[in-house]
């Protein structure tokens, strides 16, 4: 079971986070390990069948007491920094109950995919919380007691990988860091902890996957040990961190953004941001950083 408002088979994708705002066209991004990675980044990880939306009001809702429940509440399209479930833990076991009880259950997947895969799928999602999770505590150096993972991390997958407009990605990504009172985007601390999760997903946590999960009849062949230093060198903890400072630097020409000035910082195809949004994307500005 899950929500009301969720996507059924033959759903036709609507423009719900920025419903008023034109669509802005970013870069196809590539590098060389993109094949290695692709059959767990894009064949095997069915996040890419759920609507954006879909995602964050699934998240927004679910806990474990109505992990199996049907909710009635209005699908939200206006999110804000200060929404409380953004600051919410979510421990591995509710990640877990989040993708069997509200994901796996969506008519889009449920309906078309293999038992089989939906095991290889769950495995994706395993490794790909643990390793950000075990990161996170470096990067933060951090006790094993201490709960890292809110939902506002989580929400980096929807981010990265979820089926939407280009807009309404650079929308969202505005009103969950903006400043509320002001209306504008700026530092933060919290915009330094989702930029890290963003990169650790796209590289670290992704290459770390791939090593873990392999099943010869699904085509996921053991990597090498060349082939995985190859995707090992720009991915460590150190490049992603020097990563959010580059960020930080290059994009806050000003220190602080309306909507039409941050989404402005989107538009230029080449010099533009939309890296920031694009797994493919990260894992080239860590390869050109690295060189």
């Amino acid at each position: 079971m899950g929500c009301n408002f969720c996507r059924k088979q033959g759903y036709q994708r609507i423009n719900y986070l920025a419903p008023e705002e034109k669509e802005i066209v970013l870069k196809d991004y590539s590098s060389p390990n993109d094949e290695l990675l692709n059959i767990l980044e894009s064949t095997y990880n069915y996040f890419t069948q759920v609507q954006l939306v879909d995602f964050i009001n699934l998240l927004e809702q679910f806990s474990l007491e109505t992990s199996g429940v049907i909710t009635d509440e209005p699908m939200h399209s206006n999110f804000s920094s200060k929404d409380d479930f953004l600051f919410k833990i979510l421990s591995f076991e509710e990640f877990q109950s989040f993708i069997e009880n509200k994901i796996l259950i969506l008519e889009d997947i449920s309906n078309s995919i293999k038992k089989d895969d939906i095991i290889i799928f769950k495995q994706f999602c395993n490794q790909m919380y643990q390793s950000l999770e075990t990161k996170l505590r470096e990067h933060y150096n951090s006790e094993n007691s201490v709960k890292l993972i809110k939902k506002r991390n989580i929400l980096a997958f929807g981010i990265l990988f979820c089926d939407c407009e280009n807009i309404e990605k650079i929308k969202l990504f505005f009103d969950i860091f903006k400043d509320d009172e002001k209306n504008e985007f700026c530092k933060s601390d919290e915009l330094n902890d989702f930029l890290i999760t963003l990169f650790l997903i796209s590289s670290f946590c992704l290459i770390t996957s791939r090593n873990n999960i392999v099943n010869e009849q699904k085509g996921i062949k053991k990597l090498t040990e060349a082939e995985l230093l190859n995707l090992s060198e720009t991915s460590d903890l150190q490049n992603c961190e020097y990563l959010v400072e580059r960020f930080n630097y290059t994009f806050f020409t000003k220190e602080r953004y309306n909507w039409d000035e941050f989404k402005k910082q989107f538009v230029d195809i080449d010099y533009g941001f939309g890296w920031v949004l694009s797994s493919k994307g990260i894992r080239r500005k860590l390869e050109l950083i690295k060189t």
